[in-house]
């Protein structure tokens, strides 16, 4: 870890915060001739001496992006610690220090780009974040469908997009592990009982989310859309999930999947409807997945997990395989 001290020295330099402002101001990772165009600074060896350094210092990410022939790079702020309270210090200290903005919600992917929209350049990339902790256990049934999906992906993207198998890049991390990938597509399992990724964003969008958790570690589902909360005390809520496509909110240039339930029954269904969606379009059949149906722009909707006494074994609080699902809105 970056000692804090040394982070704080190179920041008493105006020009090199002027940099760091202008990267976290930009709702999008962004290249070093997007940041000329808006900086004083017109010498490119100053300019790349700074973000070099800045991202040594782990205040930025730097990201090599392959398009056609070439490689293109992109920087974005490091929300590790843009976020932490090291660095509202540094707010406190350097006034002119730019300070990430509140975060309002613009669905520039929907569910009628997926998958096309985890690639960039000639690369499929997509991390799988699975949860860890909160305020109770992840289970392994919430993983159920995730190497399926991984290998049906994968058969898209090199089958239908003819990208190189080598350039389809789907890993997995915990959730406390997915600091270096949160600039990146993600595939967020779990409500933010058990996913801190999930629990960061829903606290991050907060009220622009049409659908989301009732607080950031809740299990209960509500939707301003139809003014209706999907409890986990209550039989529907309790079978009932959110599949989400959202802007990734530490880089808006990627989404965030998100299949949450406010048990594992709920989050079974949306992998599995994900799953069956991205057969659907592999094999070129009627999609599983669309916007929701009221708001035909918004990419998110709440899921019920239906199967043989499911509902029984849920009250009881087994861990049961579901066997179908259903969107109810």
């Amino acid at each position: 870890m970056v000692e804090q001290e040394e982070i704080r020295d190179y920041l008493s330099e105006t020009s090199r915060r002027m940099v760091l402002s202008q990267i976290i101001s930009f709702s999008k990772a962004v290249s070093a001739a997007e940041l000329l165009d808006n900086l004083p600074i017109k010498n490119r060896s100053t300019l790349y001496n700074i973000l070099d350094r800045l991202t040594e210092l782990q205040l930025i990410v730097k990201k090599e992006v392959k398009f056609g022939g070439s490689t293109r790079i992109f920087y974005s702020p490091n929300h590790e610690i843009v976020s932490s309270e090291f660095f509202r210090s540094l707010l406190q200290e350097f006034k002119d220090l730019e300070r990430p903005s509140t975060l309002a919600l613009d669905f520039v992917s929907t569910w009628n780009d997926f998958p096309e929209c985890l690639i960039e350049g000639d690369t499929l990339q997509l991390a799988i974040v699975f949860g860890s902790w909160m305020t109770e256990a992840a289970n392994t049934i919430d993983g159920l469908n995730i190497p399926e999906i991984s290998q049906m992906l994968s058969y898209w993207g090199y089958r239908n997009k003819k990208i190189p198998i080598e350039d389809i890049k789907i890993n997995s991390v915990l959730d406390y592990q997915a600091g270096p990938a949160k600039n990146e597509n993600l595939l967020v399992i779990g409500s933010g009982a058990v996913n801190r990724i999930t629990s960061e964003i829903m606290e991050l969008y907060g009220e622009s989310l049409p659908i989301k958790f009732l607080t950031p570690s809740s299990k209960n589902i509500y939707s301003k859309l139809t003014d209706i909360t999907y409890s986990e005390e209550s039989p529907i809520g309790l079978l009932s999930g959110l599949l989400a496509l959202i802007p990734n909110p530490w880089d808006k240039s990627k989404v965030i999947i998100l299949c949450a339930g406010s048990k594992n029954a709920g989050t079974q269904a949306a992998l599995k409807a994900l799953l069956d969606d991205i057969k659907a379009v592999t094999f070129m059949e009627t999609r599983v997945i669309s916007n929701h149906s009221k708001f035909p722009k918004i990419p998110l909707r709440v899921i019920k997990a239906e199967g043989e006494d499911l509902l029984t074994k849920m009250v009881q609080q087994k861990s049961p395989k579901i066997q179908n699902y259903e969107f109810i809105e």
